[in-house]
């Protein structure tokens, strides 16, 4: 057994969530080499997990949880993050996915269905990985979720770079299945900034340009 195992199991569930180096350095008050030397400590343990963010900047999941086998639709949205203020703390009941790697279009389907405004803004970065638009239309057309899907679509590509236009047909399937009457993706939260996309497809958005502020730097 490593020695101070104990220690460092207890350091990870206090962490528990997303960090940079600096941001680690900042949480625990010490300097960078000793920042490295406790991460490096978490993940010989298995508690650490790395993904990349803008500039490739290396962006550290500490969490009990890492030592599961499988990983989880909020760690798959989270590597697709762009910047480490969007990652999201997983929940104890987060859904991991085992033996095989999860989908971008599974896995925007599941941040819409978290009803939660941080996994919307999260999953807008996901569009840009989405490579199988008749699964992600199929997908929401089980889940009744066709109109939040395109609606957030729409949200991305102005906000977004690099957001390849979703293919005619998916937009016409959308708009013979667009409900009529308004609904909400997160209840009670509707947006200031995209009036014109919710009402094309009756859908209140639960964000503003300057929840989304990281995207366009």
């Amino acid at each position: 057994m490593i020695k101070g195992t104990n220690k460092y199991e207890k350091l990870a569930e206090t962490l528990e969530g997303f960090y940079t180096i600096e941001t680690l350095e900042d949480r625990l008050k010490i300097n960078r080499s000793k920042a490295i030397y406790v991460i490096h400590r978490l993940r010989k343990l298995g508690y650490v997990k790395t993904s990349y963010g803008a500039g490739k900047k290396r962006l550290y999941n500490i969490s009990l949880r890492n030592k599961q086998k499988g990983i989880s639709y909020t760690q798959w949205i989270n590597g697709a993050s762009p910047t480490a203020s969007y990652a999201i703390v997983a929940s104890p009941n987060d859904y991991y996915v085992h033996d095989r790697t999860p989908s971008y279009e599974e896995s925007l389907i599941y941040a819409i269905k978290q009803k939660d405004v941080r996994y919307l803004i999260a999953s807008l970065i996901l569009f840009r990985k989405i490579s199988d638009w008749s699964l992600l239309y199929n997908l929401a057309k089980k889940e009744n979720l066709v109109s939040e899907v395109v609606a957030l679509y729409e949200v991305a590509r102005r906000i977004v770079k690099k957001i390849k236009k979703m293919p005619k047909r998916f937009l016409n399937l959308a708009q013979k299945k667009k409900i009529k009457k308004f609904h909400y993706i997160v209840d009670h939260i509707s947006s200031d900034d995209f009036k014109d996309i919710e009402n094309k497809w009756k859908v209140y958005i639960p964000l503003n340009r300057a929840d989304l502020e990281e995207y366009t730097r």
